[in-house]
């Protein structure tokens, strides 16, 4: 298990954010729906762990969410279950990729709580921070935004692709500003992918505490790439400027997507890797997979760790090493999982950089379905 920082969730959701009367009422909502224990919050360290979830307890909250829902929203909630809704999604700001949903800004703290409670059941609590966190960050962002593009932590919203059920196939998703959760239940895979994470800026204070809302994932891929960098096969070809398989403007547009194959060009085999080496590749791993409540990354876990597909996984770098510079670039390549850490340059200050990462699921994007 990888050890996070999670201390207490509550407190650090809108820390130094610019309150609005909406966001006021969002921050209270989350303080009473995101306090996960008297213990944990107390606790300095903590593993990544989950409250009880999966598609049944989704299915009731999900439900239990839209009925405190007004009308209006209740319609813009939920949408039909098919391709052309699951792919709406990005990593840019609202006003360069509108979203689908109701946005989290808005909510009352009766339904923030029920948005909490859903969320808990599809996220671990290392996926809940990460929310809060990079929420948190685009409040450090939004009073630069100069260019009106809508940073902003009210500016995220969730969504379900298909009416919550336990026997059909819905998709939660939770989108906005460097991060966008897709979560299948009922599907014919089990499934949390795609699911894209980014920051900016990198490390920051806000309320009187430091955040780094991506070091879990930004440490372990620097470990494994230091750890791997002398490694013959290794380097990619090419110079790399963002992920590779990420969204459009207009959404996931290039899906089904295609990938790598073969042995040549797409780094060094894991079978080649020393045995430190290979630990690395699953402690990079888990800081992707385990995001999801545990009923859903234990199965994909166990899957990813196979001997079998193992033994069919690359890791490839490209840049520094260090992750220091724009450029930098790591990527895990395996028959199913597909991860991908990339550093570029700010895009509120150039001189600075920030991150964008995915993880893709070769066979169960959006639950398998759509890929044909």
């Amino acid at each position: 298990m990888i050890v996070r920082q999670t201390s207490s969730l509550a407190a650090r959701v809108f820390g130094g954010t610019i309150m609005t009367k909406s966001l006021r009422a969002l921050a209270v909502g989350l303080v009473a729906a995101l306090t996960l224990s008297a213990t944990g919050a107390a606790q300095a360290d903590e593993t990544c762990t989950s409250d009880p979830g999966g598609g049944a307890l989704a299915t009731s909250q999900a439900l239990a969410f839209l009925k405190v829902l007004s009308p209006l929203q209740q319609t813009v909630a939920v949408r039909g279950y098919g391709k052309v809704a699951a792919i709406r999604w990005s990593n840019l700001p609202i006003a360069m990729a509108p979203r689908v949903g109701v946005r989290l800004g808005d909510l009352t703290v009766a339904q923030t709580a029920a948005a909490e409670a859903l969320l808990q059941t599809a996220l671990s609590h290392c996926g809940l921070k990460l929310l809060a966190d990079i929420r948190a960050a685009d409040s450090v962002l939004m009073p630069l935004d100069t260019r009106g593009i809508g940073w902003n932590p009210a500016n995220y919203y969730v969504a379900m692709i298909g009416e919550p059920s336990t026997g059909k196939p819905w998709i939660l998703k939770v989108d906005g500003h460097h991060l966008a959760y897709n979560i299948t239940f009922n599907g014919a895979q089990v499934s949390a992918t795609p699911l894209f994470d980014g920051v900016e800026p990198v490390r920051f204070s806000s309320g009187g505490r430091d955040y780094a809302p991506l070091a879990v994932q930004a440490d372990a891929m620097r470990a494994l790439a230091t750890a791997v960098a002398g490694t013959a096969q290794v380097r990619l070809e090419g110079e790399f400027r963002d992920v590779t398989r990420g969204a459009t403007v207009d959404g996931d547009t290039n899906f089904p997507i295609s990938y790598p194959n073969g042995n040549l060009g797409r780094g060094v085999p894991y079978d080649r890797l020393t045995p430190a080496q290979k630990r690395l590749v699953r402690e990079a791993m888990r800081a992707w997979v385990e995001l999801p409540n545990a009923a859903i990354s234990a199965p994909l876990m166990a899957t990813y760790l196979r001997d079998a597909a193992l033994a069919g996984t690359f890791v490839g770098i490209a840049g520094g090493a260090d992750l220091a510079t724009p450029g930098s670039y790591v990527r895990i390549d395996g028959p199913r999982i597909w991860i991908e850490f990339i550093v570029q340059p700010g895009a509120r200050d150039p001189q600075e950089i920030h991150y964008h990462t995915i993880w893709r699921d070769k066979v169960a994007d959006y639950g398998g379905a759509f890929a044909h």
